[in-house]
């Protein structure tokens, strides 16, 4: 069910509005509301402390790790290369090597990062430079294990080929910076000497390839010429075309067969299921054509039909026990039994003629398919014939092809140099390459914040609990309509009379900000019977019950409080009252309700007190003598504040929607799910009662200058020391003000008892 308070153009309600631009008091309820800039950074300033740790790590290990790391060296040499191909055969057999295309290119450069290249440095490191060279990795080195030279020099070295050019720089890192040039130098030498050898071995291997390919070639096209004359000896292949005739010409008669026999395989199975039907439908038999033409069948049908005409006849000159009428009916029921042995035979030789039409038929199929199959056969001796002679055909042109190619390629094999060439050799650098301190330093500093906002955001989203305004009108969905800071030092009978004793001035205008914004609401405002509820116990449910009826009875409006928690109550404990009975005595019938009021506790303030716990508090609460109660209470009072259970323990709360003017919601900071309030108040709109918007409480004032700052301005915090200063009274031993010093209340003692 959508939320009540909201119409169709998206209006607000009273109370602490919420919208893009953060909190306002007095504002609107914005139901298109989103977490803006200032939500965020107040959802890391109260977990700055996960933040600031994560942060100083990540920095110190990279700026550990920059001053302690092993400085490196880094040499680079330049290698063109070059464009033309240095082509030893003018055929497609050996690979062309010319650049041109920005794919012959890259091909070159991954041959420079080819283990190939590696593998040929490594193989040329020897004595005092692979000693030089293998030095800063020892130490490093697993036990009783030599380094691993080719993946040293594969992961240190850099091939980078300039844009737009056909150069490549071939850079290598190494603690020594010689050793970092030479190196380097050995990459270019041994990639310039991969592409001569290459260009060597293709000129000396070509022609010899050639020839062994014409010899294969040429094995092949005698393997095929005697395989056709084997294949024709075998097959009879010259007579495959007459054969292939006959085939066609036998198909076409078993097939004219099969189309014959399936006819008649369909006529009798018509005939059978004539049968079938007639038998279903308990018609005759002699009926069917089939059956009806069979002579014996027809010559009994007479017999029947003239041995019924004898009894009719019979019938006009005798009785039944006439010996010539006992005659005439044996007669026909021999007629009739032989009539229907006869059907039965007729019925057999029509069900036998279907079998036999049926094997007919399967038989001129099998004879179908069995000439069809030799057909296939015939077909495939075909095939695999032409494929062999073309396959011959092909082979010896293949075989020609590559004699001619060898004898142009004998006339054209020379040398060519190497496709690249040496620019610039790699010397000593002048300066370490790594570490980069302020690189280094930079991305610690840029990965310790995003660790520690990662950090701070993965607390946040985990943390399903309600303490901001955005929590409550955007996802329980109730307008916030005040907020009451933590009372500190105070016992629960101190706290429930907060606003008649003014203990805490922070907490009596609270509770007259909560009254004000009460009074703005159109529904609020006329409102007699409120009900305060919370989610779970221990959310200070009753602690606002009572102040707020201590708020409005202080504003002139005669006012009671119910006390409607019947399974744990707590209003005659938290006053420190004491009460002969309750709501739970009126419905045991122990006199009238107003009997158990205690009235002009404070000026303008009553109390009904529970009375103790009821045995089954539904049935009170859902009696009509409850209702006619609060109905009667409703002519007595301006306003009736009832103080209920929790929600989410029992469905009590539910029970009084029925009978109030709206609801309450109190949430306590920091405890209650999200999603747990926002089920629970779903279940209140359902009723639609109105629910006037959430109550916040026992948020401390620090913590609310992050959340709450427009209502907990720091600037205000000596006016209220002041204030309490002047206004609070002396207390003593027992913790509870001189009686002059109650005002705007009378006297506690005073007006006391019941009415």
């Amino acid at each position: 069910m959508s939320n009540p308070y909201l119409n169709d153009d998206s209006s607000y309600y009273y109370g602490y509005g919420y919208n893009q631009a953060g909190y306002g008091y007095g504002g609107g309820y914005d139901t298109g509301s989103h977490r803006s800039l200032k939500d965020y950074l107040l959802i890391f300033r109260e977990r700055i402390w996960y933040f600031i740790p994560t942060f100083f790590i990540i920095l110190a290990a990279a700026i550990i790790y920059t001053f302690n790391a092993t400085p490196i060296y880094r040499a680079s040499a330049t290698v063109e290369i070059l464009r033309d191909d240095p082509r030893v055969l003018g055929t497609m057999d050996i690979e062309a090597n010319e650049i041109r295309s920005a794919e012959d290119f890259n091909t070159q450069v991954m041959i420079m990062q080819s283990l190939q290249i590696v593998n040929s440095v490594d193989r040329r490191l020897q004595g005092e430079d692979r000693q030089r060279f293998l030095a800063p990795y020892e130490d490093g080195s697993d036990s009783g294990r030599a380094p691993n030279v080719a993946g040293i020099l594969y992961r240190n070295r850099t091939i980078e080929p300039a844009r737009l050019s056909l150069i490549v720089a071939v850079r290598y890192e190494h603690p020594d910076k010689n050793m970092a040039a030479m190196v380097a130098n050995l990459f270019a030498e041994e990639f310039i000497n991969y592409n001569l050898n290459q260009t060597i071995d293709v000129s000396n291997k070509a022609v010899e390839d050639l020839r062994m390919r014409a010899d294969v070639q040429r094995k092949k096209v005698e393997e095929l010429e005697l395989r056709l004359s084997q294949y024709r000896e075998d097959n009879d292949a010259v007579s495959i075309d007459a054969g292939e005739n006959i085939a066609i010409q036998e198909i076409q008669r078993l097939n004219d067969l099969a189309v014959t026999m399936k006819s008649e395989k369909d006529f009798a199975e018509t005939r059978v299921q004539q049968i079938e039907q007639f038998r279903a439908a308990d018609r005759p038999l002699w009926e069917i054509p089939a059956i009806g033409n069979n002579l014996r069948v027809s010559s009994l049908l007479s017999t029947v039909s003239q041995n019924r005409i004898d009894i009719a006849a019979l019938s006009q000159r005798y009785r039944d026990k006439h010996p010539s009428m006992i005659q005439a009916r044996e007669a026909l029921s021999e007629s009739l039994t032989e009539l229907e042995a006869a059907l039965k035979s007729a019925e057999e030789e029509v069900r036998s003629d279907y079998l036999q039409s049926v094997r007919n038929y399967e038989q001129a199929e099998m004879r179908l398919a069995a000439k069809e199959q030799d057909m296939f056969e015939l077909g495939k001796l075909r095939v695999e014939y032409n494929a062999i002679l073309s396959e011959l055909e092909v082979e010896k042109a293949f075989y020609q092809a590559i004699v001619s190619r060898m004898s142009q390629e004998l006339a054209q094999v020379e040398l060519q140099n190497a496709q690249a060439r040496m620019v610039d050799r790699a010397n000593p650098p002048g300066g370490p390459y790594k570490p980069l301190v302020l690189m280094n330093l930079a991305l610690g500093g840029i990965l310790g914040v995003g660790s520690g906002l990662g950090l701070v955001f993965l607390i946040a989203f985990l943390d399903d609990r309600i303490k901001t305004a955005y929590d409550i009108e955007s996802v329980v969905g109730l307008p916030l309509i005040g907020i009451i800071p933590r009372v500190k030092k105070l016992d629960a009978s101190e706290k429930a009379k907060a606003v008649a004793e003014n203990v805490d001035r922070h907490v009596t205008e609270a509770f007259r900000t909560i009254h004000s914004t009460l009074k703005l609401g159109e529904e609020s405002k006329n409102a007699k019977v409120v009900l305060t509820t919370s989610t779970v116990p221990g959310e200070g449910k009753s602690f606002v019950s009572t102040n707020v009826a201590f708020t409005y009875a202080a504003h002139g409006e005669k006012t009671l409080l119910v006390d409607g928690d019947l399974r744990l109550p707590n209003v005659q404990k938290s006053l420190q009252i004491e009460v002969d009975g309750g709501v739970v005595n009126f419905f045991e019938d122990e006199g009238h309700y107003s009997d158990y009021i205690l009235k002009d506790l404070y000026p303008g303030f009553d109390v009904l007190a529970a009375g103790g716990k009821a045995k089954n508090p539904t049935q009170v609460l859902n009696s009509p003598k409850f209702a006619e109660m609060i109905n009667e209470l409703r002519k007595s009072y301006d306003k009736i504040v009832i103080d209920s259970p929790p929600l989410a323990a029992v469905s009590d709360a539910l029970n009084f929607l029925p009978m109030v003017d709206g609801v309450l919601y109190v949430i306590k900071f920091n405890t209650v799910k999200r999603k747990t309030a926002k089920v629970n108040v779903k279940r209140m709109w359902e009723s639609s009662t109105p629910v006037f918007g959430a109550i916040l409480n026992n948020i401390g004032s620090n913590i609310s200058s992050y959340y709450y700052s427009h209502y907990y301005d720091r600037s205000y915090q000596d006016y209220y020391s002041k204030m309490d200063a002047q206004t609070r009274p002396a207390r003593g031993r027992e913790g509870a003000p001189p009686p002059q010093a109650q005002a705007p209340y009378a006297s506690q003692d005073a007006g006391r008892g019941r009415g």
